[in-house]
């Protein structure tokens, strides 16, 4: 992903360069300019993916550059702001027109990975959705029906009007079943809605893409299910009162309904738990994380799902992640010159002594004759 940055003092702009390891977390250096409007020059002939910009800079600043580039629709870009303590006033004005963060200066390089992250998520995120809806498109016999829902996906329109943050948090209620937040997030919904002036076309795409994911969600549950069950389900609940009235109501009922759906489908197979499991596996690997507490994340019993674990990939929860730190601390000595101690802590292991004998138990060599003899070989 191409990078931007924007910067009255290119002493930050340098600093920027070399503050993170930018190719490693997928991205590169665009290009470097010194305020909004030479950035908006830059844009005209160069697509870019991140534009990272001071909020104050001479001639066209942060907000300025955000506002142009948004009203031209110059860049789908996402904008990160980066601003000192006496100007978050401007930040939430910047967050209101869509800017995804911000970061206070001087800027934190862990603070900054973790945003780079979040960005590549949504950007993986984004893509899956747009593969999802193709393929929910081609099946057979359900073409016309969900056409009628979702309508069109154009994922540049999405990135400008979606109410992701808010949709984010209705998913997940949805997922994990908390009537509460359910209530709450919809209502909040149409109140970000109200207070960011869309039109009733600009919500209904917001609700048709909330739509989309409910049933990617539904899906995720069983690789198997007919995914004419789910569209029966949905053309059967009060989903479409809920669009046609712009009713709070009628749209908290239906997430109801199908959050006791997607419970279920659960119940009716593990699949959807246990990917759930390997997804927070994938993206948490190196935090303290623990069957007990997932467990309770997903609402089931410790000892059911250490046995479901174990019964789809052959290996006890514990040991699958000690293979996955494992792997992903081997791909990290042949692909960087990290010192060992360091690429330990990165997967997980405070302990290097530990980190070392349970490399050596998956992979048959320390950590420094992996690196070596493959390198070598």
């Amino acid at each position: 992903m191409k990078v931007l940055l924007v910067d009255d003092e290119p002493v930050i702009t340098q600093g920027l360069k070399i503050l993170v390891d930018w190719e490693k977390e997928g991205f590169e250096i665009a290009g470097c300019v010194e305020n909004g409007v030479e950035a908006l020059k830059f844009l005209e002939k160069n697509p870019v993916d991140l534009i990272l910009t001071d909020i104050r800079m001479p001639e066209c600043n942060g907000l300025e550059l955000l506002n142009q580039v948004k009203t031209r629709e110059l860049s789908d870009a996402f904008f990160i702001i980066m601003s000192g303590y006496d100007e978050f006033d401007y930040v939430k004005q910047a967050i209101h027109m869509g800017c995804l963060d911000y970061l206070l200066k001087p800027v934190d390089a862990a603070e900054l990975v973790g945003i780079l992250r979040k960005i590549r998520e949504k950007e993986q995120q984004r893509n899956e959705d747009e593969k999802r809806l193709a393929e929910l498109e081609k099946a057979s016999g359900h073409t016309n029906l969900i056409s009628k829902l979702i309508g069109t996906f154009d994922s540049k329109a999405l990135q400008k009007i979606i109410l992701s943050e808010v949709l984010d948090r209705l998913i997940r209620a949805v997922e994990v079943g908390d009537q509460t937040e359910i209530t709450e997030a919809v209502h909040d919904f149409w109140q970000e809605g109200k207070e960011r002036e869309f039109t009733e076309e600009t919500m209904d795409f917001n609700v048709s893409y909330l739509l989309f994911q409910l049933i990617r969600l539904a899906s995720e549950q069983d690789d198997e299910i007919n995914h004419e069950e789910i569209m029966r389900f949905i053309s059967e609940s009060s989903f479409e009162e809920s669009v046609k009235t712009g009713n709070q109501n009628y749209m908290a009922s239906f997430l109801l309904e199908y959050a006791d759906y997607i419970s279920q489908l659960r119940q009716r197979t593990g699949n959807g738990v246990l990917k759930a499991v390997e997804r927070e596996i994938k993206e948490h690997y190196a935090e303290n994380i623990s069957l007990r507490e997932l467990s309770r994340k997903f609402f089931i019993n410790n000892a059911y799902l250490g046995q479901m674990f174990k019964k789809q990939y052959g290996v006890s929860f514990k040991d699958y992640l000690t293979d996955y730190r494992i792997k992903e601390a081997a791909r990290m000595l042949l692909s960087t010159d990290r010192k060992i101690i360091s690429i330990a802590e990165e997967v997980g292991y405070k302990d290097s002594d530990y980190f070392v004998q349970k490399f050596i138990e998956r992979m048959g060599c320390t950590p420094s004759q992996y690196r070596r003899g493959t390198k070598q070989s």
